[in-house]
């Protein structure tokens, strides 16, 4: 092991894994409210709405927003751009499934 990303592909395959990874943590802010990090996740009550809570709550959605936006650029064109038929189809998958859950299901 010479060097940690040796060629293209290892790097796409890197950015698609951490995007998937920052993809999660923003699918748990969002089931949260926006408070996710300070919470406990098995304690709901720590979730309600309260003044002292704006700004962390307004962090997090503003968080969210931008990782789906980010995510939904990001890993179709390393997707496109990875060696394989297979990484196409599945770029085309997912541009076609994030447009569908940001015109549907996010009303």
């Amino acid at each position: 092991m010479d060097r940690l990303f040796s060629s293209k592909d290892q790097v796409l395959l890197f950015l698609i894994v951490f995007s998937l990874v920052v993809l999660l943590f923003a699918i748990l802010i969002e089931k949260s409210n926006g408070l996710f990090l300070a919470r406990n996740p098995l304690d709901t009550k720590s979730y309600e709405s309260s003044p002292e809570n704006k700004a962390e709550r307004l962090a997090g959605k503003l968080f969210v927003k931008w990782v789906y936006y980010g995510v939904s650029v990001v890993i179709p064109v390393c997707l496109f751009l990875y060696s394989g038929v297979v990484s196409k189809l599945l770029a085309i998958l997912f541009l076609v499934g994030s447009f569908i859950y940001r015109k549907y299901l996010t009303r």
